[in-house]
């Protein structure tokens, strides 16, 4: 059953529209620094959207396959969407530039106190 989804025509498409965006393999630097990009840009937009900071028209709307993924635009109606872009954009060319080679995004849970 598996073997038959796999060779499905429809099957192969939505994994290639996948594979196109967020590769499984990277074999070159250029390919590293793509995805990197791509995920900061995507994981960025998602949390200020889903936090609501920012209005709807700060975000432009892209599917792949049947998921909507709202990305984080330069709005003239929203300063704080521009300065993020902004300081992504920033991002990217440290990256592009070699000025930074590792980030690390620290996470802490509120502890409660007895």
């Amino acid at each position: 059953m598996a073997t038959l989804q796999l060779s499905h025509p429809a099957t192969k498409q939505m994994a290639s529209k996948w594979s196109v965006l967020f590769p499984t393999k990277i074999a070159t630097e250029h390919q590293s620094l793509v995805l990197i990009k791509r995920l900061l840009a995507v994981s960025v937009s998602c949390i200020t959207y889903l936090r609501g900071l920012f209005p709807e028209s700060a975000y432009g709307t892209h599917y792949l396959d049947e998921l909507c993924f709202r990305i984080l635009r330069e709005d003239k109606c929203c300063a704080g969407s521009t300065q993020i872009v902004k300081w992504m954009q920033g991002c990217f060319d440290a990256l592009e530039k070699k000025y930074v080679c590792m980030h690390t995004f620290p996470f802490c849970a509120k502890m409660d106190k007895d």
